[in-house]
């Protein structure tokens, strides 16, 4: 029996002694006061003994609708509801600093598709069970353990997540990949500890961002969570960002791909990797990604020089950033046809004809459009064959496995479809002249890595 099943079982007992505890003093208290008075009649104690009996029943219903409200674990898995074990955190973290695992299933959706859902909850309690064993083992008899939501779990453990380091990679090297009744469970997990925040919602928000970024358990935090919200929102208010100019090597005129980073008040840098999950969390994108885009304009001039600004699907559909974008270039008009907006998806728009038709507005205003991650999203290719794209860049895996043969010919394939469709290919990370000949060879129009040249700043251009 798993601890958060012996918490349940210790819940009911208590709430089944509130339920009837009551109502036993109700009756021996009537009972008593019936029988030991001379005057009392059988009519009486039949009125009172009914009047009694009401009042157990309603009491009974009562309890048992507020039972309801008072369910401390989850219905499939026996681990306990976000609620409580929200709860308990929160009486754990006033006494010391307290460690926040994430341990996700992260093929459930899958599972749930070819096995079933039934597979899908035996795999759940299955992990579960796994779980409790291990961390017995490592002698940590009561894991506070939630089901967030799908195949998320959470936990918490007493101490500073280094002590932890050792304990999860054992974790993963044991059940990342692991079969149960012939079905494959993957499992990942991330972790950090209260020293980040006290805030419960705030942790599991970053245990998220961790996860989605598969960063490095060592990874540390400059900041709380509070304190970067507060600098990532400063930073947006007054503008202070830094944009790179990396150059890409093309035939027709200078093109530089840009990455901006958000400068904190200490005059050090927040990546987008911090910066993005906090701005979309505080949805201020668009208000940035304005600021940027009205920076990347004024760099432009009478020289053919063309940049590339990444900006979040979401905004390039909101259409105050859409007005926004069009109105530019009547304070920048040097700026017309030297943008080019480029976006990754993972998950397909479904409203495609509205989409496409902004697209075409915006390559109609004077930008360029480009979809990142040929190759690795399925959404680029689909969006490739809906729209009029002007430039296509592969996902970065296909240059980091560019000399092997069977990647060249998926390489070829994909070029070969967005030259037909109309759209020019671009890749990234050439690192060294043969890579950079291979990829002449292979036709593709942008190139782009450290041996082609450097990042620049806005002053060095």
């Amino acid at each position: 029996m798993t601890y958060t099943e012996q918490k349940e079982r210790e819940h009911r007992f208590a709430l089944a002694l509130r339920m009837g505890l009551p109502i036993f003093f109700l009756s021996t208290i009537t009972l008593f006061a019936l029988l030991t008075r001379n005057y009392t009649t059988v009519s009486s104690l039949i009125i009172l003994s009914i009047a009694l009996l009401g009042i157990m029943v309603y009491f009974i219903f009562y309890l048992i609708y507020q039972s309801t409200h008072e369910n401390i674990t989850d219905t499939i898995t026996h681990t306990f509801t976000p609620e409580y074990f929200f709860r308990l955190f929160k009486k754990s973290i006033s006494k010391n600093t307290q460690t926040v695992l994430l341990i996700s299933i992260e093929n459930l959706w899958s599972i749930n598709e070819r096995y079933g859902v039934k597979n899908g909850d035996k795999s759940l309690q299955n992990t579960v069970v796994k779980l409790d064993d291990f961390f017995r083992d490592k002698k940590i008899e009561k894991l506070p353990l939630c089901r967030y939501k799908g195949g998320d779990f959470l936990a918490f453990l007493p101490g500073e997540k280094e002590q932890y380091i050792p304990l999860i990679e054992l974790l993963l090297s044991k059940y990342q990949n692991h079969i149960n009744d012939d079905i494959e469970i993957r499992l990942e997990a991330v972790m950090l500890d209260s020293r980040l925040s006290d805030t419960i919602e705030l942790l599991v928000s970053r245990l998220y961002e961790l996860h989605h970024d598969r960063i490095s358990l060592e990874k540390e935090d400059i900041y709380s969570i509070n304190e970067l919200e507060e600098e990532i929102a400063q930073a947006v208010e007054k503008r202070r960002f830094s944009i790179g100019l990396w150059p890409v090597c093309c035939d027709e005129y200078a093109v530089f791909d840009t990455t901006v980073k958000l400068i904190d008040s200490e005059g050090r840098f927040i990546h987008q990797n911090r910066y993005i999950p906090v701005l979309n969390r505080l949805n201020k994108m668009r208000y940035f990604e304005i600021d940027v885009l009205e920076k990347i304009a004024s760099l432009c001039d009478e020289r053919k020089r063309n940049f590339v600004l990444t900006v979040s699907s979401v905004t390039l559909r909101n259409p105050h950033f859409f007005e926004h974008a069009l109105t530019l270039f009547e304070r920048y008009p040097l700026a017309r046809y030297k943008i080019t907006l480029m976006f990754e998806e993972k998950e397909y728009c479904h409203q495609l004809e509205r989409f496409a038709y902004q697209i075409a507005n915006y390559r109609k205003a004077g930008y360029k459009i480009a979809l990142d991650r040929l190759g690795g999203l399925h959404t680029t290719l689909l969006y490739l064959k809906e729209m009029e794209i002007d430039i296509v860049r592969f996902d970065p895996m296909y240059a980091r496995h560019i000399k092997e043969s069977g990647y060249q010919n998926i390489i070829q394939g994909l070029n070969l479809s967005a030259h037909l469709s109309g759209t020019k290919t671009w890749m990234s990370m050439i690192e060294d002249e043969y890579t950079d000949n291979l990829v002449q060879s292979l036709k593709i129009n942008y190139r782009q890595g450290n041996y082609l040249g450097r990042i620049l700043t806005s002053e060095q251009l």
